[in-house]
């Protein structure tokens, strides 16, 4: 028997509609937090696309001249698709080089079946032809009672469907080895395709290569390309301080708030909950390697491909080319902190991305370096202003 009580069934009804509440109220928080995520996202690349444009207007090489740094920078990117295309290249030959055995192998297996099956239909045609037109009568006819009769039919009958299975085994193991063998042909051309684009690309980037050496020699040698060269990477490294000046002032600006519009402050923190600022001279290197002032920052002589590590928790705010840095990734720490990575030869994040410390966010490199030594350009800006870093970094103060 059920007993319905009015009290309990009221106290019931209120106690799903207590716990139905905090469940909305928490989806409802969650989908407005991933709206703010999506607008700050969205604002962070327009700002950085006005950013960009305006740099480039100023950085214009004046009449028809090619400046240095433009003409690296041509180079560099020509070099860094080219890679890009190398890599697909290569990863697409990697993968028709391993289903090559596969098929080979399945071919292989197709044929001795092939083989078996093909002995097997020898053998029902055979019978069959011995058995000849009349061979169901003379198979029922010649038995001496019924019951052998009926079991002559229905041999005779498995006979006829084990032919008639053999023919269908048969078409489909030809069907099959047909099949493989086409994609066999199909795959040896994608091979030799795939070779001849490889052995055009690296032909093109040795191309390229030659200039961009030619390119930094001549920056070196030539008193009047030197004199241009210092010319422009002074003119970049204002220009840089401009930009970053102006990104900055978007994201912080107010000095007592340095959360981007919508944001909360979570990009500062490292795993343990810290802010930037408690670190400041326990922050570790970027890279593992010698470093020399090269101010307003540091500069890493390491090898080209050195994994590069964020030095704090924070937002990817630029990861882009900058003309006189090349692949540049600015990190937003919180604490109106920035850091700057240059010249890396490829970069792992995106904008907009948070990590950690400690991640891996580039591989260093020379690109946008005029002077075509591998390494890692590191810059630091506290309040707007540039400082030296070493100050900040675990042994380098």
């Amino acid at each position: 028997m059920i007993i319905r009580h009015p009290g309990l069934i009221l106290a019931v009804a209120g106690l799903a509609l207590l716990t139905a509440r905090p469940l909305a109220a928490t989806s409802e928080i969650d989908n407005q937090e991933h709206v703010t995520l999506e607008r700050g996202r969205l604002q962070l690349n327009r700002t950085v696309r006005e950013l960009v444009r305006e740099q480039q207007a100023l950085g214009q090489a004046k009449g028809e001249t090619l400046s240095l740094l433009e003409e690296l920078e041509q180079l560099d990117r020509s070099l860094s698709d080219g890679e890009r295309r190398q890599s697909e290249l290569l990863a697409r030959q990697g993968e028709a080089l391993r289903l090559q055995p596969e098929l080979e192998a399945r071919i292989r297996t197709n044929r001795e079946q092939l083989g078996k099956q093909r002995q097997r239909l020898s053998r029902h045609l055979r019978l069959m032809y011995v058995l000849g037109d009349q061979g169901l009568a003379r198979t029922l006819f010649s038995q001496k009672s019924l019951a052998m009769g009926r079991r002559g039919m229905l041999y005779y009958s498995r006979l006829i469907k084990a032919r008639n299975q053999e023919f269908t085994d048969f078409r489909i193991a030809t069907a099959r080895l047909r099949n493989d063998m086409e994609k066999s042909r199909e795959l040896a051309a994608t091979l030799d395709g795939l070779t001849a684009n490889l052995t055009e690309e690296q032909k093109i980037r040795q191309i390229e290569r030659a200039k961009r050496a030619d390119l930094l020699r001549r920056a070196k040698d030539e008193e009047q390309l030197h004199q241009r060269k210092v010319e422009e990477l002074t003119q970049a490294k204002t220009h840089l301080a401009a930009f970053l000046e102006k990104l900055s002032g978007y994201f912080d600006p107010d000095p007592t708030d340095d959360s981007p519009p919508g944001e909360g402050a979570t990009a500062s923190d490292d795993d343990t909950g810290s802010r930037i600022q408690s670190r400041r001279g326990q922050l570790p290197n970027p890279v593992r390697g010698k470093w020399e002032k090269r101010p307003p920052g540091l500069f890493y002589r390491v090898a080209a491909n050195t994994p590069v590590t964020a030095i704090h928790a924070g937002e990817v705010v630029y990861a882009d080319w900058f003309r006189g840095y090349g692949l540049l990734l600015i990190l937003k720490h919180g604490d109106q902190v920035y850091s700057l990575y240059g010249h890396n030869h490829r970069i792992l994040v995106a904008q907009g991305d948070r990590v950690k410390a400690g991640d891996t966010i580039a591989e260093s490199g020379d690109t946008g370096a005029l002077d075509g030594i591998p390494g890692l350009y590191f810059e630091m800006r506290v309040q707007g202003k540039t400082i030296n870093p070493a100050g900040w970094l675990a042994g380098t103060g």
